[in-house]
């Protein structure tokens, strides 16, 4: 998984992980969606010893991935679409990732 903030489908806890530490729990514990592609620091003081360092490369999806709710930008097209989380991303094997620019729907008058 690439790094960044989860949050567990059956609690609603969020927390950071670096991308290099498995999610926690076995089997048959909740899944985890990602919600952010960077750390956010609310609760740390700046500089705390135990804040990770932030993300700050651009998280990007295949195609088929079910994401977690919010508006994905083709990086192939540049077209943005929002995904309810319910629905895969769309396309094939070769096609063009999406990178989540937003975990909500804006409306465009």
């Amino acid at each position: 998984m690439s790094p960044g903030e989860y949050r567990n489908v059956e609690t609603g806890a969020v927390r950071y992980f670096d991308g290099t530490t498995p999610l926690p729990g076995g089997p048959n514990a909740a899944s985890w969606q990602q919600v952010s592609d960077h750390y956010h620091a609310e609760g740390h003081p700046p500089g705390h010893k135990d804040a990770p360092e932030p993300v700050t490369h651009e998280v990007s999806f295949p195609a088929g991935t079910m994401v977690s709710p919010g508006e994905y930008r083709n990086v192939e097209t540049g077209a943005v679409r929002y995904f309810d989380g319910s629905t895969p991303l769309p396309g094939g094997v070769n096609a063009a990732s999406w990178q989540q620019i937003s975990d909500h729907y804006h409306h465009e008058a």
